[in-house]
């Protein structure tokens, strides 16, 4: 049985909006009988998936302002949408799926206890998933002050550290990339919810950071 893609926020769909995601629901919409295409479903989000996704909200039942096409947990969880493959290598594109760098690496500033960034900031709403960004290992999961909940990818050589978690999925073991391991959060000092995604030398400490990349 195939995986299913995590719904990922309400806001997450708005006009210009790219992700592999939003061709999985149109395909799922137009297999339901519920697609206004002309062209596609591709991987931007148009007028024609709101639409689309409005007709599958009427089918099930929603009315009125319930059916405005912009998607909710409950009609997404029914229409079941498949999480789309990783990206050709066994990498995927974001941290945060469907989200873009927001805080870069190395941005310097005098509420960073080094004077700079120490990783990548992605902005979201609260809740939208976290995945892998690499096959490998969760090797730590905890709280810490600064950081707040927290989980440590190791692979490739490297540790990838997911802070300000509202949920740790997996804590423990081997995990695939694209596989969602937490939930985006504000915890510990955070002024808002985002991922502060950050990577190190496997097993180096608080300052041994590198640039976010995998």
């Amino acid at each position: 049985m195939p995986a299913l893609a995590q719904f990922p926020g309400a806001r997450f769909f708005h006009e210009g909006q790219r992700s592999p995601m939003i061709a999985s629901m149109g395909k799922r919409l137009v297999a339901e009988g519920c697609g206004k295409y002309r062209t596609g479903p591709g991987p931007e989000w148009t007028e024609a998936d709101q639409q689309s996704y409005a007709a599958w909200q009427r089918k099930i039942g929603f009315e009125g302002a319930d059916a405005n096409g912009i998607p909710g947990k409950t009609s997404w969880d029914r229409l079941r949408v498949p999480a789309p493959p990783p990206a050709a290598g066994g990498r995927v594109a974001s941290p945060v799926p469907g989200h873009r760098v927001t805080t870069a690496y190395r941005v310097k500033g005098p509420h960073w206890s080094l004077g700079y960034h120490t990783g990548a900031d992605y902005a979201a709403p609260n809740g939208t998933p976290c995945v892998a960004v690499l096959a490998g290992s969760l090797v730590r999961s905890g709280f810490d002050r600064s950081f707040g909940d927290f989980l440590v990818l190791r692979a490739g050589g490297f540790d990838y550290w997911y802070c300000h978690l509202s949920e740790q999925t997996v804590k423990r073991g081997s995990v695939k990339a694209g596989q969602k391991i937490g939930e985006v959060g504000s915890t510990g000092n955070a002024t808002g919810p985002h991922l502060h995604f950050e990577k190190r030398p496997a097993g180096g400490g608080f300052g041994t950071d590198v640039s976010p990349t995998w």
